[in-house]
């Protein structure tokens, strides 16, 4: 999560990281039938007119993510909440509309077939702004800044990243994630996870020997799993936006519009703090 001075959420990212050494210590082509592909984008950056945005379902802002990866999104009491879903209804509010919540596997968001497909409007599912992604859906400006980290189950685990590729340890990764990309960067031998959950329960029970995730993720589960332990994190250029199907001009504008009024207002800050609480030392 390397912090640019010219978005609120930096601090965040960092408190991410001392909330999780206290718990260690007790994740498009255009076109397409029914969706935005084929909007001319006639708004000016900023000032986006809910009128130029079609909607796949009119009235709603339909959005896809992933089932399960807190604090982002998550199902609480039957409703899909976290800090992408309170981001998911202030752009809906600014466009005058409701939001619907579209649970899909990790896969078909990442890879742009839900975007191209018209499933959903926009993707908000901690999605990492790489080039890679963006030869195949559009990309917002980052409203969030990541890390990942290496965590084990007990103090006593691969102690850095370094020793997890020495000792040839078996490390989780999430599909499709920065973590995985990571992995092969670093030469360790990684072991895909479909969804988080299922990945940290293979922490949990010796599955693999050590995970490598981004941090908020990992300071998340640890909450549930107390014996998790932080060995090391590394700065990654780690940014996460909002995604529209490649050439939905007017859409992403109005995405943008929303980010640069969330960061102005504090909106934002207040978002993240709700889902990432800031932690006293």
């Amino acid at each position: 999560m390397p912090c640019p001075t010219s978005r609120p959420t930096c601090a965040h990212a960092a408190a991410a990281l001392s909330a999780i050494a206290v718990l260690a210590l007790t994740a498009c082509t255009s076109g397409g039938p029914a969706g935005n592909g084929g909007e001319d984008g006639g708004a000016t950056a900023g000032t986006a007119a809910p009128s130029a945005v079609a909607l796949v379902e009119p009235g709603v802002l339909t959005v896809c993510s992933e089932a399960n990866y807190p604090p982002f999104e998550m199902e609480e009491g039957g409703e899909m909440v976290g800090l992408d879903m309170d981001l998911g209804r202030e752009i809906a509010a600014d466009l005058g509309v409701e939001m619907k919540n579209l649970t899909l596997g990790f896969e078909s968001i990442q890879s742009g077939a839900a975007l191209d497909s018209a499933q959903c409007d926009v993707a908000i599912s901690a999605l990492s702004i790489t080039e890679e992604r963006r030869t195949v859906m559009d990309f917002s400006d980052p409203y969030y800044d990541n890390e990942v980290g290496l965590v084990t189950d007990g103090e006593d685990g691969i102690g850095s990243i370094d020793a997890a590729r020495e000792e040839q340890a078996r490390i989780g990764v999430m599909q499709g994630t920065v973590g995985e990309d990571q992995a092969r960067e670093l030469g360790l031998d990684a072991v895909q996870y479909e969804d988080a959950s299922t990945m940290f329960t293979a922490l949990a029970t010796d599955g693999v020997d050590a995970v490598l995730d981004d941090v908020t993720a990992i300071a998340e589960h640890s909450r549930a799993n107390p014996g998790f332990v932080l060995q090391e994190t590394r700065d990654i250029d780690d940014q996460l936006g909002v995604a529209v199907r490649q050439g939905s001009t007017a859409t992403l504008e109005q995405v943008d519009a929303t980010i640069d009024r969330i960061q102005a207002d504090g909106t934002l800050d207040r978002i993240v703090e709700t889902w990432i609480p800031v932690q006293e030392n």
